[in-house]
């Protein structure tokens, strides 16, 4: 299999080509990387480095097979690659998102994606039908409760790291956060308000690509070593004392005696691995356990005291109702089966 061009390919390459601009000719370098920055911050960042390593994955697989990899790629061979992955056991979602890098770095090239074209629909199609007659279902993340919650936090150590690490959790299970809306947040992002509480403001997220930003209520917690806003407090005091007072919210800390603050926000991964460490000195079960059970459980342990879906789903920054996909409980609450007066 070769790569190959299309009757497009000549429409595509003008488009991108630099147009003359006045008496000076072509668009100047800064003028070009102006319009570079303002591309590059159409995505967050995290969409960025995913696509950029499912892109890095593509040209590797081409390369195995003395495949060209260069855009615009041949539809025959996308739809090979998309096959290869279903043959090795890649998940759905897993696949559909490196078909949307692809998509997306032709797109940004002025090409057409290949992910329009039929046969790299029906190879997609056909992939998804496979893995639901295979009972194939979506890896959910487990939801935490509060006695988890606390069970994670109470132990952790009076360090820096320590520190750190409890208030992440609490506000991250206390909002429903992801894990990226975690990683966003800035020192500058957190007020006083009423009541004692804390104004949150998480200015993107994976429903909010705009940045129109959202201020959540952080209200205080009814025990001292598990109180999310007392834990902001401790956490913002320790950072006043090494000196910063602005910037990234969750950073990293080093390891050893004297835990040297980072000056950069933590990863994805890094929350990972503050989940897992917080586990394992609970001993709690790390099965299932990710961020996302953090938001999960702020979801299911609200419904089950009462506060409302359209709260819920406001805090949580849902653009529909989805609290009883998360709890499977629920649909006991008030089944309507029983209404039907069998």
């Amino acid at each position: 299999m070769t790569s190959r061009t299309g009757p497009h390919d000549d429409v595509a390459e003008t488009a991108v080509v630099p147009q003359p601009l006045g008496d000076e000719g072509l668009l100047s370098p800064v003028e070009l990387a102006l319009v570079g920055n303002y591309l590059a911050s159409a995505q967050a960042e995290n969409t960025r480095k995913s696509y950029a390593r499912d892109m890095r994955a593509w040209a590797a697989w081409c390369a195995g097979r003395s495949l060209s990899s260069v855009l615009p790629a041949d539809p025959l061979t996308v739809a090979a690659w998309l096959a290869t992955m279903a043959d090795e056991g890649r998940g759905t979602s897993y696949i559909a998102r490196r078909l949307a890098a692809l998509n997306d770095a032709h797109r940004s090239a002025g090409h057409l994606p290949p992910g329009d074209s039929e046969g790299v629909r029906r190879t997609m199609a056909g992939i998804r039908r496979t893995a639901a007659r295979a009972g194939h279902r979506p890896r959910r993340a487990r939801a935490v409760d509060t006695a988890t919650v606390r069970a994670l936090v109470e132990d952790l150590p009076p360090t820096l790291g320590g520190t750190r690490d409890r208030c992440l959790i609490l506000v991250g299970y206390a909002l429903g956060l992801r894990a990226s809306d975690l990683c966003a947040l800035r020192i500058e992002d957190l007020t006083p308000a009423g009541h004692g509480g804390l104004d949150v403001l998480v200015r993107f997220s994976k429903t909010d690509q705009d940045g129109a930003g959202e201020t959540l209520a952080l209200a205080e917690g009814v025990r001292e070593v598990t109180c999310p806003v007392r834990a902001v407090r401790a956490w913002l005091a320790a950072l006043a004392e090494q000196g910063v007072t602005s910037g990234p919210l969750f950073r990293s800390v080093g390891k050893g005696r004297t835990q040297r603050l980072g000056t950069t926000a933590l990863t994805t991964r890094s929350v990972d691995l503050v989940l897992e460490r917080a586990a394992g000195r609970a001993g709690v079960s790390t099965t299932g356990l990710s961020p996302h059970s953090l938001r999960r459980g702020f979801a299911t342990t609200a419904y089950a005291q009462g506060v409302s879906e359209k709260e819920i789903s406001r805090t949580g920054r849902w653009k529909s109702l989805v609290v009883r996909t998360y709890d499977a409980s629920s649909r006991w609450a008030d089944p309507a089966s029983g209404s039907l007066g069998l």
